[in-house]
């Protein structure tokens, strides 16, 4: 079966993102890489096991830098602007499965036109950390716009535990797209569910995901249902996955719902070398609509 148990805290921050018109938030596990009010070292902490679970080297790097395009999903309420979120984090000693942030002095993020600075934020446990998250995940107003096939710049003016650095990455010629699918769409789960995209890189590997999602009940909110998540990870951007009617079916049995979402992302990773070991670099980007069953 293609059904996983995932752990909450790898789809946190793309699942706050869009549900938050829900009111849902969900939180990482107790033990993220801080755990304290600032929702930017959360948010972090979640995209680091998400950036795991695609297949980079996390334990070998020595830094992450990397920017998101609608991350796995968009809000459902607002297709206007499309607008790229980013952190970077250098990592020095280690503590269990964490690492410690070091300070890199400032970063930015250069392209086209546009200079932006991350936010530098700094604590006793776990370090420095930089980022571009819209609310709730940061205080970001100023996010980055998208422009295709353009190069975007980490530009990291450096300190005595970490050099000077620039490290490029490129955007795709177009983001990731549903095109089977509408928001609010009905499926027959007597019928198999087929998904069709446009966008990303060709040669890219593509992540599937189908997750339940509950209506409101009296005194509750509505929630989606992490521990019930058929997901596969495509070695090449296909443009097209089928859920069958039996995995829709057995989804429904195990969880009380009336609504799916339905996502497809796509990640593109990079590598490049620094006086502190290999640092990695991430482009993401993604789509989803939730659907009505019948």
């Amino acid at each position: 079966m293609l059904k996983k148990t995932l752990p909450l805290i790898l789809l946190t921050s793309a699942f706050v993102f869009i549900f938050t018109a829900c009111n849902e938030v969900n939180s990482p596990q107790r033990d993220s890489f801080l755990a304290d009010k600032n929702n930017s070292f959360e948010t972090i902490d979640s995209d680091l096991y998400l950036l795991k679970e695609g297949g980079m080297d996390i334990d070998a790097s020595a830094g992450i830098f990397s920017i998101g395009w609608n991350e796995i999903f968009r809000p459902f309420d607002d297709e206007r602007h499309i607008m790229g979120m980013a952190f970077a984090v250098a990592f020095g000693g280690s503590n269990d499965r964490h690492k410690f942030g070091l300070n890199m002095g400032s970063v930015f993020i250069n392209y086209g036109n546009h200079n932006v600075e991350l936010h530098k934020k700094t604590n006793e446990r776990r370090g420095t950390m930089y980022s571009l998250f819209k609310r709730p995940f940061g205080d970001s107003d100023q996010l980055l716009e998208f422009i295709p096939n353009a190069e975007y710049q980490f530009e990291v003016t450096g300190s005595g535990r970490f050099s000077p650095i620039t490290l490029s990455l490129t955007s795709p010629d177009a983001l990731m797209d549903i095109t089977s699918h509408d928001h609010g769409n009905v499926i027959d789960l007597e019928q198999d569910l087929t998904v069709t995209w446009e966008g990303g890189n060709a040669d890219g590997k593509v992540a599937v995901r189908l997750m339940p999602f509950s209506l409101r009940k009296k005194g509750r909110k509505d929630r989606l249902h992490f521990d019930h998540i058929i997901f596969e990870i495509l070695d090449t951007n296909t443009g097209e996955y089928t859920f069958t009617s039996e995995q829709l079916q057995e989804l429904l049995n195990r969880v009380d719902a009336r609504h799916f979402v339905l996502g497809v992302s796509q990640m593109d990773f990079g590598e490049v070398e620094h006086d502190n070991g290999i640092l990695h670099t991430a482009m993401r980007n993604g789509n989803s609509v939730k659907l009505l069953v019948e």
